[in-house]
């Protein structure tokens, strides 16, 4: 990559070092079960790529009950879920209740709980991972995004993909502005995690209207 193109990169990451939803919503985004769980809840939340405060801290109080898993969280009758939702903020929590109980039912039934297990059925490759996770009901097109941008530093399979937000962020910043071609310029460093970790640092800085601390750091 040129110097400029470095340049930003580097700025981007060192001030969004941890990703979206860490820096969001405050948990890490892991292989694990639990891990792939906590961003699922908030993927199915999520009313943008960018989730509104109220979907963020529904996840925290979802998950501050201690329902930690697909299949808990789908034992939970839909008035209990309906409750913490309304609690948080949460608009129209009853039918969100609806949606994150059949989400959660189908990933307990088919994935035995894990999305591990999703990733394994796709077997590497990114078509059949991205359209096993459309299967998943009651994750609509911001979710989808929302999962996407923040699996693909654990599944590089999934990837390369940014979101709106990073896309007119990138665009504003005089970087290419579709995966392939970022991924391109990329490839010459770290490739596919450090896209991953990018497309969150350019979602946070156009969200948060970052621009100008980032074009000074390049500068």
């Amino acid at each position: 990559m040129d110097e400029r193109t470095e340049a930003t990169v580097r700025a981007l990451l060192d001030r969004h070092p941890r990703g979206y939803v860490q820096e969001e919503a405050g948990f890490t985004v892991t292989k694990s079960a639990a891990g792939l769980f906590r961003l699922l809840v908030l993927s199915v939340l999520a009313d943008d790529s960018a989730p509104s405060p109220e979907a963020v801290e529904s996840t925290k109080a979802l998950l501050a009950r201690r329902w930690d898993s697909a299949p808990k969280m789908a034992r939970k009758s839909p008035e209990e879920r309906a409750a913490v939702l309304e609690s948080a903020g949460y608009p129209e929590p009853e039918k969100a209740s609806t949606r994150l109980g059949e989400a959660m039912a189908y990933v307990a039934e088919q994935y035995d709980g894990n999305l591990e297990n999703l990733r394994r059925d796709a077997d590497g490759e990114r078509r059949r991972l991205r359209g096993l996770l459309r299967r998943i009901p009651g994750l609509g097109d911001a979710g989808y995004a929302v999962f996407l941008r923040d699996a693909q530093v654990s599944w590089p399979e999934a990837g390369p993909f940014l979101d709106k937000h990073a896309i007119h962020a990138a665009e504003r910043l005089g970087l290419p502005d579709t995966p392939r071609e970022l991924l391109r310029d990329l490839d010459r460093g770290d490739g596919e995690e450090m896209l991953g970790r990018l497309a969150g640092a350019l979602a946070l800085t156009d969200t948060r209207d970052d621009y100008d601390q980032i074009r000074e750091a390049v500068s």
